[in-house]
């Protein structure tokens, strides 16, 4: 049975172990944290933060920072996904979608940045309505990143 429940930061032990490959990568591109350290950081700094499982394997974890030196009406959506993510496709862009309208009430601006070399997120940010800028050498030893952005 699929649930969604609220993150906690011991979360990132469940979460780390089965990443997408290509999860895995951006994170380490993101930060030069180990990637659990990494995950656990993000849960814990997030305005809010949820857990997707089916049953017990856990198939994301997504969360929404609110940068406190920044205007409160920003905020930086976050997700990360497994290799049970695959199987539940549907599931998981119906929530998405969900999850960002809500954001979208309360924040005039979403906005992050995603790995310039992750297609499939890019696909996926844009299917979500973001606009996806040219990328920017701003990652772990120069890795590109392009900014994620969605205003209104």
């Amino acid at each position: 049975m699929i649930t969604i429940r609220a993150a906690i930061p011991d979360d990132a032990d469940l979460i780390a172990p089965v990443l997408r490959p290509a999860d895995r990568l951006e994170v380490a591109r993101t930060s030069p944290l180990p990637v659990a350290l990494s995950i656990r950081h993000s849960i814990a700094h997030s305005t809010v933060a949820a857990i997707m499982l089916d049953d017990d394997r856990p198939l994301g974890v997504f969360g929404l920072v609110e940068p406190v030196l920044l205007d409160p009406s920003i905020g930086c959506p976050w997700m990360i996904g497994t290799i049970h993510l695959g199987c539940h496709r549907k599931l998981f862009l119906r929530e998405t979608r969900r999850w960002v309208q809500e954001w979208r009430r309360t924040h005039t601006v979403l906005t992050n940045r995603v790995d310039a070399e992750y297609s499939q997120a890019i696909r996926w940010l844009r299917w979500l309505g973001f606009t996806i800028h040219d990328p920017e050498p701003v990652g772990v030893g120069g890795a590109l990143f392009c900014r994620a952005e969605m205003r209104g």
